[in-house]
């Protein structure tokens, strides 16, 4: 069954390598769970006197952000708000990499759809409603824009390394959506008969 634009058009079951796109995901987290933190030093999303909301979060849970750091090069680094950061992107991009075994439309734009729906999602209504953040119509426009723009330069990235590793891991390429598969195969076919 078609659907509008293929946005729920399903991949070859042969195609699917869900295992190779989990382990893809979690390594993608990782690394593009540093280039969200890279993008927020460049431009920083919230005013100095505002909190971050992984500190927020943990203190919600009643957990001191400042207790749990370790020392590197001079610096004090905060353990417990880098688990919070990197838990976030590694259980975004893991579920990414996996649905896109599924539904290869997931990866629209390269990933960017992904990577906007999540800045929706995150930033518009959930991390307001658990008071994690200001309501957005509260939030100024450079936050609105540099979480924006983190979010899908942040899924850019992800899903270069989901791709890459999944080939790595699984030896074949992508999923791709049952049309794309069975028209290759098609073609495959009529190029043998042709021999």
């Amino acid at each position: 069954m078609k659907t509008p634009f293929g946005l729920l058009d399903t991949s070859a079951p042969e195609s699917r390598r869900p295992g190779a796109a989990l382990v893809a995901g979690l390594v993608a987290g990782m690394s593009s769970g540093a280039i969200k933190m890279g993008w927020e030093a460049l431009l920083p999303p919230r005013k100095p006197d505002r909190e971050i909301p992984p500190v927020i979060f943990l203190r919600q849970r009643g957990i001191d952000p400042d207790r749990y750091t370790y020392e590197f090069n001079g610096n004090t680094v905060p353990l417990g708000i880098l688990a919070v950061h990197f838990g976030f992107s590694l259980v975004t991009v893991a579920a990414y990499s996996v649905v896109a075994e599924y539904l290869p439309r997931t990866k629209l734009w390269a990933g960017a759809a992904y990577g906007i729906g999540a800045f929706v999602v995150a930033h518009e209504i959930v991390l307001p409603r658990l008071g994690l953040s200001p309501k957005a119509a509260d939030l100024p426009v450079e936050e609105h824009l540099s979480e924006l723009f983190g979010h899908i330069a942040w899924m850019l990235e992800a899903e270069q390394v989901r791709k890459a590793v999944r080939l790595a891991v699984a030896g074949v390429p992508d999923a791709d959506t049952r049309v794309n598969a069975l028209a290759r195969l098609a073609d495959t076919a009529r190029a043998a008969l042709r021999r």
